[in-house]
C-alpha cells in the first residue's frame, strides 16, 4: 500500500482516519472469507453462510456472496482430500504470525513485531507447510500476489524452522480454483526472499517518509478514501455541454 500509494498509507495507518465508503466488493470479501474461515474449522456449511449472509444487507451484495458461495463446498472438499492424501499434522486457519527486525519469530501483536501477517489457511505435514490465501475477486497476474505469498513464507520459514519446502497457494473462489506456485526450499527464503523483503519494507518507508503523496491509478475507483482525496476528486468532474449539445437537448 505505501508503495502503490503514500497518501491512503496515511489516511489508514499514519492519521488513522476511518474509511469514509466501504466498497461492495471489501464487505463481500469479507463475508466469504468469514464463512470459509467459519466452515473450515468444523461449522456446517449452511450455518456458516447464514451467519456471513446476514451481514450484508444490500440485495446486490447477497446475491454476490450466494454466487461465490457456492465455491465453499468444493474447496473444503478439495481440502479434506488434500489432508487425508497428505496426512496433516496440523491445520492454521487464520493463524497470526509476527517476525522481529532479526527475523526470528515473536508474537502477533508483540511490541517487537517488525513485520505481521495472518494466513487463511496452512497445513502442516512432514517437513513441509503448504499455505492457501483466498481471493474472491477477478482472476489477475502479478507481483502483488507474489509479493504476498512470499512475505507469507518469510513468516512461516521464522515460526517453523523444521519446515523444509514450502508450497504456496491462491484460493481463487469465483473459479473454484486453487494455483500453486513452485515449491519454495526453506534456503530460497532465506537467500532470496528475506533479503527482497527487507528492500521492500525500505522502499515503502522512503516512499511514505516524504508525507502523503498521491500516485493517482486504476485503483482509486477502488479505494475507500477516494471521497476525501484531492486527486480523486481532481479526477471527478461533471461532463462540459456545449452550446450546441444545449440546444439538442
Amino acid at each position: 500500500m505505501a508503495l502503490r500509494c503514500p497518501r491512503l498509507f496515511h489516511f489508514r495507518y499514519v492519521e488513522k482516519v476511518p474509511e469514509p465508503e466501504v466498497m461492495p466488493e471489501a464487505r463481500i470479501g469479507k463475508a466469504v472469507h468469514a464463512a470459509l474461515e467459519d466452515v473450515l474449522l468444523g461449522t456446517p456449511l449452511a450455518d456458516a453462510t447464514t451467519k456471513a449472509r446476514a451481514a450484508l444487507t444490500d440485495e446486490l451484495e447477497q446475491a454476490r456472496f450466494d454466487q461465490l458461495g457456492t465455491g465453499i463446498e468444493p474447496f473444503v472438499q478439495r481440502i479434506g482430500q488434500f489432508r487425508r492424501r497428505r496426512r496433516v499434522q496440523r491445520q492454521l486457519v487464520e493463524y497470526g504470525l509476527a517476525v522481529r527486525e532479526d527475523m526470528t519469530a515473536t508474537q502477533f501483536y508483540a511490541g517487537d513485531a517488525f513485520f505481521r501477517g495472518i494466513l487463511d489457511a496452512g497445513y502442516l505435514f512432514d517437513d513441509t507447510l503448504a499455505l492457501v490465501d483466498h481471493k474472491t475477486g477477478v482472476r489477475w497476474v502479478g507481483s502483488g500476489m507474489t509479493d504476498q505469498l512470499e512475505g507469507y513464507a518469510v513468516l512461516a520459514a521464522a515460526t517453523w524452522r523444521s519446515v523444509r519446502t514450502f508450497w504456496l497457494g491462491v484460493h481463487w473462489v469465483a473459479e473454484r480454483s486453487v494455483e500453486w506456485m513452485k515449491p519454495l526450499e526453506a534456503h530460497d527464503v532465506h537467500e532470496r526472499l528475506i533479503p527482497a523483503l527487507l528492500d521492500n519494507v525500505e522502499a515503502a518507508a522512503l516512499a511514505v517518509d516524504d508525507g502523503p503523496r498521491t500516485n493517482p491509478g486504476p485503483w482509486c475507483d477502488r479505494c475507500a478514501y477516494r471521497t476525501v482525496c484531492p486527486s480523486s476528486r481532481e479526477q471527478r468532474f461533471e461532463p462540459v455541454l456545449y452550446e450546441e449539445e444545449e440546444d439538442d437537448l
